[in-house]
């Protein structure tokens, strides 16, 4: 560019107090209308309360002032529910790894073989990295594809602390009638074009564990079990409980909608694609339709829930195939 040129561009283009200006503006913009669209709903839930003001106030706060007297008699005769963090956590690892086993396990041909693998530290939880897992699935499918030309791999993993207070991994692997997976701590033999290749351990961080399981249900579904919320902050910092692959749509659309709230259960089958809404509630990524929340934190560590509004079911989902035809047949006659 030439003198000319860049003297040009330098007289035209912003300083950097004009652009962080501008974007303290648009973001007063944003703030204030989503301020006024929460004042809007305050007000209207205001007047169905009888004028009471049903704002998000801790209870501790509220208690101190007499003029809210009224809104404390109404907070206490509200529907208010108490979650656990830890509790909520396990349940959502239970129902995953349930729905997803047995879904994957229904995939497969009735000569599949079923693998359990252990991946086991050989220290303490210092030398875990979260990639770890991620590292030996990307080997499996490797493997995998070495084997069969297909990287889709069916599996579900939970972790466990070990008595000594150590991580480690229970993997469930569903496979071809012909194939065993190698033992992970070991190297293990691809050929491409005849040619042999001797790939580095998929677990080479500790020790591993082979077996074949003809109930991978009941097996992985007893290590989810075992996790307590009352030692389930001993897992490392940011280290993930359990995960699932090689679903198919159906699989993943029956998992999603097992982990949705009772409120979007009732309003969305499992062909539809609904996920968190920032602002809380749910958003369809389809659609833009937004299901807001049913309960709303009273304060005090978002471990208490007062209900704020409740939304029309257009079915009383007792489950994923309740919105079949049929079952929704079957419910009217027996109403």
């Amino acid at each position: 560019m030439s003198a000319a040129l860049q003297a040009e561009w330098a007289a035209f283009r912003p300083s950097k107090a004009l652009v962080d200006r501008k974007r303290g503006i648009a973001a007063d913009f944003f703030r204030a209308r989503s301020q006024a669209a929460f004042n809007t709903e305050q007000c209207t839930r205001a007047a169905q309360l009888g004028g009471v003001a049903a704002g998000l106030v801790s209870v501790s706060t509220s208690c101190k002032n007499p003029e809210n007297a009224s809104f404390q008699q109404l907070l206490a005769e509200a529907e208010t529910v108490e979650i656990d963090k830890n509790a909520a956590r396990i349940t959502r690892l239970r129902k995953s790894l349930g729905v997803a086993a047995k879904c994957l396990h229904n995939l497969g041909a009735k000569n599949q073989r079923i693998w359990m693998q252990t991946l086991t530290y050989r220290g303490d939880n210092s030398q875990w990295h979260a990639w770890h897992i991620s590292r030996y699935l990307d080997a499996l499918r490797k493997w995998h594809y070495s084997r069969t030309g297909s990287k889709k791999v069916r599996y579900v993993w939970c972790a466990e602390l070990q008595e000594r207070g150590v991580i480690h991994y229970h993997v469930v692997l569903w496979l071809d009638n012909a194939l065993t997976p190698p033992k992970a701590d070991r190297p293990w033999k691809s050929t491409v074009r005849g040619v042999v290749t001797w790939n580095s351990p998929m677990w080479r961080h500790g020790m591993s564990n082979r077996l074949e399981s003809h109930a991978p249900v009941a097996y992985i579904m007893k290590y989810a079990s075992k996790i307590e919320s009352k030692n389930i902050g001993g897992f490392p910092r940011g280290a993930r409980i359990h995960g699932c692959g090689g679903l198919d749509v159906s699989g993943r659309g029956i998992r999603r909608w097992v982990m949705w709230p009772a409120y979007v259960q009732g309003n969305a089958d499992i062909t539809e694609r609904w996920r968190p809404s920032k602002g809380g509630g749910y958003e369809n990524a389809t659609t833009g339709e937004i299901l807001l929340a049913e309960f709303a934190p009273t304060g005090g560590g978002f471990t208490r829930f007062a209900r704020v509004r409740r939304h029309p079911r257009a079915i009383e989902a007792a489950g994923p195939f309740m919105w079949l035809p049929c079952h929704q047949t079957n419910a009217q006659t027996l109403h």
